[in-house]
């Protein structure tokens, strides 16, 4: 069975960011939505086409911190309701602490790249 591709889902304060995911290939589609959809169903539609078009099932991450979702959690969750529960799965994620900048090991030099290559060689990049 194929890995799942992972939607990110982030409201922001007049539009969502999506981010579609592939394993192994990173981003393979992104998306600027009004904030509200006209149709109670079309955010589970988009979820279900892109099961659909992709043959593969899907894990949308919505974020929970955002000013939205904490506001009106409710609409979102009705958004996200009736969905295809074999092939879609929901997860409400909440963003983690800024940890504090370590000072002395930024006197060090700059390991971006190196971070970036481990990354990349984790998520099975090439």
């Amino acid at each position: 069975m194929s890995q799942p591709l992972w939607l990110t889902i982030e409201p922001q304060s007049n539009e969502v960011l999506l981010s579609l995911n592939e394993p192994g290939r990173g981003s393979i589609l992104r998306a600027r939505l009004p904030l509200c959809p006209r149709q109670p169903r079309a955010l589970a539609t988009l979820l279900e086409s892109l099961v659909a078009w992709y043959g593969r099932s899907l894990v949308a991450v919505l974020d929970a911190d955002a000013q939205d979702v904490r506001q009106h959690g409710e609409r979102w969750a009705r958004l996200l309701g009736e969905l295809d529960e074999a092939h879609i799965e929901v997860r409400w994620s909440h963003r983690p602490a800024a940890k504090p900048r370590d000072r002395f090991m930024g006197k060090l030099g700059d390991f971006r790249s190196a971070s970036r290559m481990v990354g990349l060689e984790a998520g099975g990049g090439q």
